[in-house]
């Protein structure tokens, strides 16, 4: 009987073992993918929200738009100023108020405030007044007056933004309404757990997509300054009727940390020291604006001043001031300085219109505190250079003469400079900017006693020589002729003449005219030369908040 050979195979225990472990594996690596596609989703959702943050304080940061209309004659390409700065667009409309309006003195520490000066983040709200014109759709009407060459924001929002578990629903623009200054913008975002019936219904889990934002914000090379944990006491949906309304900061009930803000992504460490009945979170981000930017020294800026900071090579909206003394005890050092790339301090040209306040002397009040512009100085020198045998030159009779200043020959004409307007008196309530005034001084530069070197002072001829012209500063002394006269003195006198009694106009000029006392040689007798050209002056223009003496107190002159 042959022999049978003994085969062994898995026992029922055996088999159920493996199938365990391989259950086990397959459920790890569900989890594993589960959770991989989870964070890719967030990666997703979270580089949409830093992608509209981007494209906004790109458009902030933007002094002039370019616009695609036809370009001008000289083929350069038009510009607007952005509107978020241009003080000339009314805030008497919706557009006009997203524009214009700013949330004021609000600290990181401060809950926002429910005004209607933030934008509600939705293209059917305020949005689509910072995209090109060219987005204008029967379906979607708010959009800028203009078409933009280039576009930081897209015409429309992400597709199903509202269905989504994280929605940026508000943005604030931090700072002055009347200058239009923005210094800094706060995003807020809400977050809806639970949405379109997933099983994540716990509010804390926004402190999942910490690491997703830090990763969406660095790919846009924006960092943020703050970014806190805000809530509601109510939940409210994703209906933009809700956007930007009910929130408060998250801040923790400790004794030690009252008052201290919950930042996005330490939530763990504080969840024994907050309340925790707060329905609804979500999540502040405030970016700091201008950093990166280019800043312009034509007026287009919205800040209400600037300085270089040297510590961190980069323009700041403040003056700043180093303590303690300068180099010449002064009480302190201002600093506008630059570096250049081998990190060496470096001297530029400041282009500005700048007024200064400082002590001057008022011919009525003495010595006080005025505004002025830088001077602007010249020479000039008169315009006769010859003796005509008139008296429109060489008076011998100055009893009779009566000629006015602009009937003689040779004066010095020069147009009436235009004034900047001060900002306010602090504390004004009229809120009235301060006029400045034109002022000119003349001082005598080079003169001669000179009639006309061999010519008879007074004759009917018209045969007498050139005088000395000083019209050129560098032949002074080789274009004096002859043998000098004597000179006894010289009177400089400034005119204003204005062509409208109550204002300045840009047809006002100055007049500046001289008459030399000159004892005359050949004649032995004692003349009265006008504006002869052996006698320059420099002249000296500024505007001031002191009128030019002659004026006189009941002749105002208002700004143009």
């Amino acid at each position: 009987m042959p022999k049978v050979s003994n085969s062994k195979g898995f026992t029922l225990l055996e088999m159920i073992v493996v199938m365990g472990i391989m259950g086990l594996v397959f459920t790890s690596f569900a989890l594993f993918k589960k959770k991989q596609i989870e964070s890719v989703a967030r990666e997703n959702l979270t580089n949409i929200i830093a992608n509209e943050v981007h494209g906004m304080l790109q458009f902030i940061n933007r002094d002039e738009i370019q616009i695609t209309e036809d370009s001008d004659a000289d083929g350069e390409m038009d510009f607007i100023v952005n509107p978020l700065f241009d003080r000339t667009i009314s805030t008497a409309n919706e557009k006009g108020k997203t524009y214009g309006w700013r949330v004021e003195d609000q600290a990181f520490s401060t809950d926002p405030k429910d005004t209607d000066h933030f934008i509600q983040w939705d293209n059917t709200l305020s949005r689509g007044y910072f995209t090109s014109h060219r987005c204008y759709s029967t379906g979607n009407k708010k959009v800028a007056d203009k078409e933009f060459k280039v576009e930081d924001l897209a015409c429309n929002q992400p597709a199903n933004n509202q269905d989504k578990s994280l929605v940026l629903e508000r943005v604030d623009l931090v700072g002055d309404e009347e200058t239009r200054t923005i210094d800094r913008v706060d995003f807020y975002v809400s977050f809806h757990p639970g949405i379109n019936g997933k099983n994540d219904m716990d509010k804390f889990t926004i402190e999942n997509y910490a690491t997703a934002f830090s990763k969406a914000f660095t790919h846009y090379d924006q960092a943020y300054q703050h970014a806190d944990y805000i809530y509601r006491r109510e939940a409210k949906g994703t209906d933009v009727a809700n956007f930007g309304t009910g929130w408060k900061l998250l801040k923790t009930h400790d004794a030690k940390t009252d008052d201290e803000a919950v930042p996005f992504g330490s939530m763990v460490s504080y969840l024994d020291k907050i309340d925790q009945t707060a329905a609804q979170l979500g999540v502040r981000f405030s970016f700091k604006a201008g950093l990166g930017k280019v800043i312009k020294p034509d007026g287009l800026v919205g800040v209400d001043k600037l300085c270089w900071n040297l510590k961190e090579n980069m323009m700041t909206h403040c003056l700043e001031v180093e303590d303690g003394t300068g180099r010449n005890n002064e009480e302190g050092v201002m600093h506008l300085t630059a570096k250049d790339a081998n990190n060496q301090t470096v001297t530029g040209t400041l282009m500005a219109n700048v007024i200064f306040e400082g002590e001057a002397f008022d011919p009525e009040k003495g010595n006080i505190i005025a505004l002025m512009t830088s001077p602007v100085v010249s020479y000039q020198s008169f315009g006769n250079k010859k003796d005509r045998g008139t008296n429109d030159v060489i008076i011998d009779d100055p009893d009779n003469y009566d000629k006015s200043v602009t009937d003689e020959p040779g004066y010095i004409k020069i147009p009436v400079q235009k004034c900047p307007l001060a900002p306010p008196v602090p504390g004004n309530p009229q809120n009235a900017p301060r006029v400045l005034y034109p002022r000119l001084a003349a001082a005598i530069s080079s003169i001669v006693a000179d009639v006309g070197k061999q010519g008879n002072a007074g004759s009917e001829s018209e045969g007498g020589e050139d005088f000395s012209d000083f019209s050129n500063s560098e032949n002074n002394r080789t274009t004096t002729k002859g043998v000098l006269d004597h000179l006894s003195g010289v009177a400089v006198q400034v005119n204003l003449i204005r062509e409208n009694d109550k204002k300045i106009s840009p047809d006002d000029y100055w007049v500046i005219s001289a008459t030399s006392g000159v004892f005359d040689n050949i004649s032995g007798k004692g003349v009265s030369v006008i504006n002869p050209s052996s006698l320059s002056v420099v002249l000296t223009s500024w505007c001031s908040s002191i009128k030019q003496p002659a004026a006189g107190a009941d002749a105002p002159m208002p700004p143009y």
